[in-house]
């Protein structure tokens, strides 16, 4: 995908020239985005007796944006946030929604830091590309979770699993 998306060492580069900016503007992005989270009975139970924790991991998935490192590892640890909003029973719209809010944050935040709308442009459009990445892992994720969990309860294979998936009409 990262080739279909065409993302490459421009978008490298443009996203480490974001990292300071992220670096100084994360925290209020993380503290709305959790302000937001708290108002919804479905994710305010998640929070519960964990904000601190949560958003310490959401700093750094953030700074992980603008790492520069964006191989099997980055996508490894991206396949693991995914596992982890399945197992803690966040569904999957809130991920999508998660990830509007992370755009329009994101957007807003590079928008106020340039000035050059050329160049405000290109930073968003590299910035937009990772967050598409990392929904696209993301929902990978539960993908491969909910398979599972329908192998181990039924008793069937993967394999004939998928092959009943493909041929369903």
């Amino acid at each position: 995908m990262k080739s279909f998306l065409d993302f490459g060492d421009t978008d490298i580069a443009n996203l480490a020239s974001l990292g300071p900016v992220f670096a100084e503007h994360g925290g209020k992005i993380t503290d709305e985005f959790y302000e937001i989270l708290d108002r919804y009975p479905e994710t305010a139970k998640l929070l519960v007796g964990r904000i601190d924790a949560l958003k310490t991991t959401h700093k750094r998935y953030l700074g992980e944006l603008f790492a520069g490192d964006y191989g099997e590892t980055y996508f490894q640890n991206r396949m693991r946030v995914g596992h982890t909003h399945v197992r803690v029973g966040l569904d999957p719209y809130f991920v999508e929604a998660v990830m509007s809010f992370l755009r329009t944050a994101g957007m807003l935040t590079i928008r106020g830091a340039f000035a050059d709308p050329a160049q405000a442009t290109a930073l968003t459009a590299s910035y937009m590309k990772v967050l598409d990445l990392d929904l696209l892992v993301i929902n990978l994720a539960y993908s491969e979770e909910r398979l599972s969990r329908l192998t181990k309860f039924t008793g069937m294979s993967r394999k004939l699993l998928e092959t009943c998936i493909q041929r369903a009409t």
